[in-house]
């Protein structure tokens, strides 16, 4: 077969998009964006160590003992919390699921979690290459921003996004090749092989409806550090040599079909630095569940900070909701913690009992008990037009509830953006709050976790990941 020519010199949108993500500086990158990446490193180091003091992380790190090793990678490569020699492809594929397993990781509406496998890649490459912290910066820039603009690209209307269109971490598959290629100084050439070699991966379809009916499988976020692996996978044989489809998003290949989309646009490809920054859409969690859920807890809460209601002794929550969560996330007694980060009734059955966001939220008694049980048969969900309006049309996250006190009162409020959407961003102290409650549910001391923080604030300094890496393992 003949080989493809260099994409250096070609034209399309792969081309392009290639030449761009090869040749990135950091100094290119606006500050706002430096900052948000560093932002999103934090939350997401956060989300992994306190993910780890969970069950369903007990048993998948035990399986990676089980099967261990280097495999003749070469070097020393972390899980959250542990100091055992790992995989690297083991580490990043444990990694991307503790990161996730309590759902209380970053997001962005219409693409899904990207800092599980994007960080999860980077940290097990960046210990390999022993890359600095201006390299893991840029690297992870890149592997937010591709996936997102690759989503513009292909732009479903909304009877394909409903009908067949993957809505659940669309190609996110694509931050662990970005991630992996760049921290291994691939060139544009070897760029375009790993986007290529990705590019045919089938997306892998996560919603199985009717989950309102069965809920969410309990392994269903095990099983998903495949999602971290493939892409990997993808830049190390880019790696060797072995070609990829170095035209896999040019115009005229039609990308849409092979994710159920009916319109494509290479453009948002080809534009290089030019333009906004996508990833600054990124938005944080303040509860651990799904992002769906989270502008009602933020409105229930609401009524207890601002109005001083005692949440309680609430005779009844009606949450005004769009169709995909009314469809969704209607299971009012979820019988393990994945099922439980998909029911609205479970989340705001915590809100109400004011438990901390994190672990506590799915322990035996919160799952199980009695006044957790009795609070969430209160919640009850109804379709509602203008909610449907805020998701389809505005593109954000938006939440009302209506409630009856005991006292047969009524109330209603509302939030236009969860707290950590761009509508109500993190402040530094939140994000610092959160790292340091969470690290202390993995058993970090608190001067490691400040150390931990100030190399986090500057990451750019740092001149090995593994001085990182180091610190999410309790002294």
């Amino acid at each position: 077969m003949k080989p493809v020519e260099n994409p250096s010199a070609g034209a399309g949108a792969t081309a392009t998009l290639a030449r761009w993500m090869a040749g990135l500086r950091l100094e290119d990158l606006p500050p706002e964006v430096v900052e948000h990446v560093k932002c999103c490193l934090i939350d997401t180091l956060a989300c992994g160590l306190g993910g780890r003091r969970t069950a369903d992380a007990d048993a998948l790190v035990a399986l990676s003992r089980r099967t261990g090793g280097t495999g003749g990678t070469g070097g020393t490569h972390t899980i959250f919390g542990e100091a055992q020699d790992f995989g690297l492809l083991q580490a990043a594929q444990a990694n991307r699921v503790l990161i996730n397993i309590l759902d209380y990781d970053d997001t962005v509406i219409g693409t899904g979690h990207m800092s599980s496998v994007a960080v999860a890649a980077a940290l097990a490459i960046g210990e390999q290459v022993q890359a600095d912290g201006r390299a893991l910066l840029t690297a992870l820039a890149l592997a937010y921003e591709m996936p997102l603009r690759l989503r513009l690209a292909v732009n479903p209307t909304l009877e394909a996004f409903r009908a067949n269109f993957e809505r659940v971490d669309s190609g996110v598959h694509f931050c662990a090749t970005v991630a992996t290629a760049r921290l291994l100084g691939l060139d544009a050439t070897g760029m375009a092989d790993a986007l290529g070699l990705t590019g045919h991966l089938r997306p892998w379809h996560v919603t199985s409806p009717p989950m309102s009916t069965h809920g969410m499988s309990r392994w269903f976020k095990i099983t998903q550090g495949d999602t971290v692996v493939a892409g990997m996978q993808a830049a190390l044989l880019a790696q060797q040599g072995i070609e990829g489809d170095r035209t896999i998003f040019d115009q005229d290949r039609c990308y849409a079909a092979h994710v159920g989309s009916d319109r494509y646009d290479s453009a948002p490809l080809e534009r290089g630095r030019e333009g906004e920054y996508l990833l600054l859409g990124i938005g944080f969690k303040a509860q651990p569940c799904c992002r769906h859920i989270s502008a009602f807890a933020d409105a229930l809460a609401k009524l207890r900070d601002e109005h001083g209601v005692d949440l309680p002794s609430l005779a009844r929550v009606r949450v005004l909701a769009h169709m995909w969560t009314h469809e969704n996330l209607a299971i009012v007694h979820p019988q393990h913690m994945i099922g439980a980060q998909f029911s609205m009734a479970h989340a705001l059955a915590m809100v109400m009992l004011g438990l901390p966001p994190g672990p506590a939220w799915y322990s035996e008694e919160a799952l199980f008990g009695q006044q957790a049980r009795a609070l969430r048969e209160r919640v009850e969900m109804v379709h509602d037009a203008q909610a449907q309006r805020h998701y389809d049309v505005e593109k954000r996250y938006a939440g009302t509830i209506e409630v009856q006190t005991e006292g047969g009162g009524h109330l209603r409020s509302h939030v236009g953006a969860p707290k950590g959407a761009a509508g109500w961003p993190f402040t530094e102290q939140d994000h610092r709050d959160k790292l340091f409650a969470l690290a202390e549910q993995a058993r970090l001391s608190r001067a490691r976790t400040q150390r931990l923080w100030n190399l986090l604030r500057h990451v750019e300094r740092l001149a090995d990941v593994r001085e990182l890496t180091a610190l999410l393992v309790p002294g």
